[in-house]
């Protein structure tokens, strides 16, 4: 029976007491199982908070070869302190498990790095207090990962090409990012996570800069869809 630390990425009803629950797996990469009773009349063995978006399991299974395998165990590997419990970082979690929804399924084998920067990203995120741009950190960094991070040819580069992903000082014929938004861009790539709060944006530039990147990765990425949860950001981060 294999087994693995899984990151659920998405889950939903099937039946009257079954979940789909689509996970990250370190060792197998994108998976979904079938868990069954969740809902049922009879004390499952499964809470469905288990399979809240982004919690850290550890599974074992059995692997049917089929597109739907069945969870024999599941138990949280981590208990994480606010990201649940905190209207903003909560609300970001959602948006967060979108995007990578899109972004597995044209990936579907494991990548170890790729695993362990988003375990790492969520455990540093819940143990701060407040950081409206984590999502936009996380999505440029993300990027590394999957084959298309910016690539900043010269500092004093005035323009990015969203389709090549390279910047320049001749304006592109197509959609790019100039201005205060690439300055912020390039503040934003040049920085950490820790060092995130330094720089200063208000939620009009920040809501701009986060369409940049959908766009950015909807032009390299045919899979991708922009997240339905993208629309809640206006109303909590002002």
């Amino acid at each position: 029976m294999p087994n693995s630390r899984a990151l659920v990425i998405k889950s939903i009803k099937n039946g009257e007491s079954s979940l789909i629950v689509t996970c990250y797996l370190e060792k197998f990469g994108l998976k979904s199982f079938i868990v069954k009773g969740v809902y049922g009349v009879k004390k499952s063995k499964f809470n469905k908070s288990l399979f809240f978006p982004l919690n850290i399991l550890s599974i074992n299974f059995n692997d049917n070869n089929k597109s739907l395998s069945y969870l024999k165990e599941a138990k949280s590997e981590i208990f994480f302190e606010s990201l649940y419990f905190n209207i903003e970082k909560s609300s970001i979690i959602i948006f967060i498990s979108e995007v990578l929804n899109s972004v597995l399924k044209e990936d579907t084998g494991h990548n170890k790095d790729l695993f362990n920067f988003i375990i790492s990203s969520l455990l540093w995120y819940d143990k701060i207090k407040t950081c409206n741009s984590f999502h936009i950190k996380f999505m440029v960094e993300l990027t590394k990962f999957i084959g298309f991070y910016p690539n900043i040819e010269q500092e004093d580069d005035e323009f990015f090409c969203l389709i090549s992903g390279s910047s320049s000082n001749a304006k592109p014929k197509e959609k790019h990012i100039s201005g205060k938004e690439f300055k912020l861009f390039k503040q934003i790539l040049g920085t950490n996570f820790e060092d995130l709060s330094i720089i200063e944006i208000d939620n009009k530039l920040r809501i701009k800069m986060l369409n940049y990147i959908i766009d950015y990765y909807s032009l390299h990425l045919q899979l991708f869809k922009t997240p339905k949860s993208i629309d809640v950001f206006a109303k909590i981060f002002r």
